[in-house]
């Protein structure tokens, strides 16, 4: 079984990928699935991993309170990438989507992630990583 990190990870190389083909191709199905990996993410994040760093993770309550203030700015942007019709606002929107993106990820895997691997244990974030995997897979 993956680790949380393992898996969030994952999900930061999609969602990568998602933006890089946006560029090339400015396609409006592209932009929503990219808006709806980024909303999975951070509802996986938000139910099972914020709380856990909150509670035994040095910093941690600090720490997820950024993260999920940085969740509601992409959450405020996927809002306008899904209320633009017009192909150039929608490229405009979908970078400013993927550089609060680049930023939030950035802080997770230089910041976040390090600390998570450090102060939880193994068996831990295998449970969370079972969780998000489960939840990912329901939805």
């Amino acid at each position: 079984m993956p680790d949380v990190v393992d898996l969030l990870k994952r999900d930061h190389r999609e969602i990568e990928r998602l933006f890089g083909a946006f560029e090339r191709d400015r396609q409006p199905a592209v932009a929503e699935e990219i808006c709806a990996q980024v909303e999975l993410h951070t509802t996986a994040e938000e139910q099972f991993v914020y709380p856990a760093l909150r509670e035994r993770v040095s910093d941690g309550k600090q720490l997820a309170e950024e993260a999920e203030h940085e969740h509601a700015e992409a959450k405020r942007i996927i809002g306008r990438v899904k209320r633009t019709s017009d192909p150039q606002h929608l490229a405009d929107i979908v970078a400013d989507l993927q550089q609060a993106i680049e930023h939030h990820v950035e802080e997770e895997e230089g910041t976040v992630f390090p600390k998570m691997k450090s102060d939880l244990g193994k068996i831990e974030l295998e449970a969370m990583g079972a969780n998000v995997q489960e939840f990912k897979g329901s939805a």
